[in-house]
């Protein structure tokens, strides 16, 4: 009985060790982390250098600008928000790029890990998209609506959504839209990389394709509903990789999306000011991919950025480093999970 005992004691501490840990100084921060999907690195720093995102610039002035890559995926929407939100490379994800993938498996991403470690009660979970089917949670071979698909599959044409975003109305000129369409609902074998994780999130708030002005005010409500209870955001906006494809990186169009983002980040700062949680929330702002220079595709754009108010911030790095960063800020230790994250926090003594 003695030696059971011993076993048992010897077995619960195993147990304790290998569950993730949390940091007291670090238990009532919240995160908000945005996606500005599909900025090019130089194009940003060449914006802020002519001073047109002031409240980006403010941000960094308060914390960090570090350079960021790409390394592992195809740089693309889905690959890059998968890794992105899970820190996990596409061997376990599933997700290798747009028309190669896997639903994400149970417990991987950031939002759940989040949920897990902290406690359901102890913390909510937002994900508010501006996107379809790249970043959707469709059930395997779904039929897809042409008009409804992301402008991604439609590079330099006007048959996207992309001119009001009115799915409802869509203009269409490509003659290949509908052809198109059914490629990619015959590569949805298995379904989208949301398709198993979203309902563990606590709000989902995706699979519609909608400009900023829609996502920006929808990210103010959430903000008002849920400011009394610790939370970490995610909030994508798809305005400059929907320019970028029509008109091109580095257009008068796509920097005004850049512009446009911008705005929104001061007003959703502004909100968190008027709540009074401002001191309390860590604001990261990224992007999936980067653009090919000069053109209307993103195919080898490993180029990125991280932008925050983060003081903690130490260095540059890779995509993979961003989730242990959040987690690190959030008093959790990533080092304790299976599957191992690959990447590390971009902080102090990591």
């Amino acid at each position: 009985m003695r030696i059971a005992r011993i076993f048992a004691v010897a077995a619960l501490a195993l147990i304790v060790a290998t569950l993730p840990t949390l940091s007291a100084t670090n238990k009532n921060i919240n995160v908000i982390l945005f996606s500005w999907d599909g900025v090019q690195r130089e194009h940003l720093k060449e914006c802020l250098s002519r001073n047109e995102l002031p409240n980006l610039a403010a941000l960094i002035k308060e914390g960090k600008l570090v350079d960021i890559d790409v390394t592992s995926h195809a740089t693309d929407t889905k690959a890059g928000h998968a890794q992105m939100l899970t820190g996990y490379d596409p061997e376990t994800t599933g997700v290798y790029s747009n028309s190669k993938f896997k639903p994400i498996p149970v417990g991987y991403t950031i939002f759940e890990r989040l949920e897990n470690t902290l406690g359901k009660d102890n913390i909510t979970t937002v994900m508010l998209t501006g996107k379809t089917h790249h970043i959707g949670n469709c059930p395997p071979a779904k039929p897809i609506k042409p008009e409804t698909l992301d402008p991604g599959y439609f590079p330099g044409t006007d048959s996207s959504p992309v001119s009001g975003y009115n799915t409802n109305k869509p203009t269409v000129k490509n003659p290949n839209k509908a052809k198109i369409a059914n490629k990619a609902a015959q590569q949805n074998k298995f379904g989208e990389p949301w398709y198993l994780v979203y309902k563990n999130i606590d709000v989902w708030d995706g699979e519609k394709a909608r400009n900023a002005d829609v996502v920006g005010k929808l990210a103010l409500e959430y903000l008002d509903k849920y400011d009394n209870n610790r939370f970490f955001m995610f909030f994508h906006f798809s305005d400059p990789d929907s320019q970028g494809h029509k008109f091109g990186e580095n257009s008068k169009e796509e920097t005004d999306a850049y512009i446009l983002c911008d705005k929104w980040l001061g007003e959703i700062i502004n909100k968190l000011k008027s709540h009074g949680i401002y001191k309390n929330t860590l604001i990261y702002v990224t992007s999936d991919h980067g653009f090919d220079e000069g053109k209307k595709t993103h195919k080898n754009a490993p180029h990125i950025f991280l932008a925050t108010n983060d003081k903690k911030i130490v260095r540059g790095g890779d995509q993979k480093d961003i989730v242990p960063t959040i987690l690190t800020e959030m008093g959790i230790d990533y080092t304790k999970f299976d599957p191992k994250l690959p990447g590390k926090s971009l902080t102090k003594n990591n």
